[in-house]
């Protein structure tokens, strides 16, 4: 007997998995579920006490959240401010490029971005904690207040131009299904934090500049 309901578990667990791949997390339904799986609905209700149930124990299985590890701040506190940057870029890039391939994980991030109350889920939030503390490292360590608000603006254009990927949109004349079109938006960024970098150095190089100035004036009063 518990074996017989392991199994069934297992089915309707999968039968959502099929269901967010092949027609998206909007589409997931008691009903829809109960039919891919091939039992009964009131078993959704009896193993896991309703959708919400279901869908977390889902969640738990198979955790539908990128899995890229965060950038290590303090391994780049012995870099250039410019390898910072580019670090930062290509971290960026390789994660809208899971995400472009993960359909589970882009589906929840859409459900949880456009309707944050109508999914539970904890890995998200977790990897959303971490990916706040890891701006906060690298907003203290190129010496800028506008980390946050320019990673904002970056993941949020990012996140937009993948979800509009998926129907096959095209957008200002780029076909945002095709790699080419991909490819040109990741030369755009990396274009846009080369200017960052600029501004930083040119900022942190004019700091200085008056800095020295202040000592050199320090000292030529001191000497008067």
């Amino acid at each position: 007997m518990q074996r017989d309901r392991a199994l069934t578990e297992q089915k309707l667990i999968d039968a959502v998995g099929q269901i967010i791949h092949t027609d998206g997390i909007d589409e997931v339904g008691i009903n829809r579920i109960a039919n891919r799986a091939g039992v009964n609905k009131i078993l959704i209700y009896r193993y896991f006490g309703g959708l919400d149930g279901l869908m977390d124990a889902y969640v738990r299985q198979a955790k539908p959240v990128i899995s890229t590890p965060m950038l290590d701040v303090n391994a780049l506190k012995s870099a250039s401010l410019e390898e910072v940057y580019k670090t930062a870029c290509e971290y960026i890039i390789g994660e809208f490029r899971q995400l472009r391939k993960n359909t589970e994980a882009r589906e929840f991030l859409r459900k949880n971005l456009f309707e944050p109350d109508a999914i539970h889920n904890p890995l998200g939030v977790e990897r959303e904690k971490q990916a706040n503390e890891m701006i906060e490292g690298l907003s203290k360590l190129i010496g800028t207040p506008h980390a946050q608000g320019f990673a904002a603006i970056v993941a949020s254009a990012m996140m937009m131009l993948t979800f509009l990927s998926q129907p096959k949109r095209v957008m200002m004349g780029l076909d945002l299904s095709t790699d080419e079109a991909w490819s040109k938006i990741e030369d755009a960024l990396r274009q846009m934090f080369r200017g960052a970098y600029l501004t930083t150095r040119e900022r942190l190089a004019n700091a200085n500049g008056d800095l020295r100035n202040e000592v050199s004036t320090a000292s030529g009063q001191e000497v008067s």
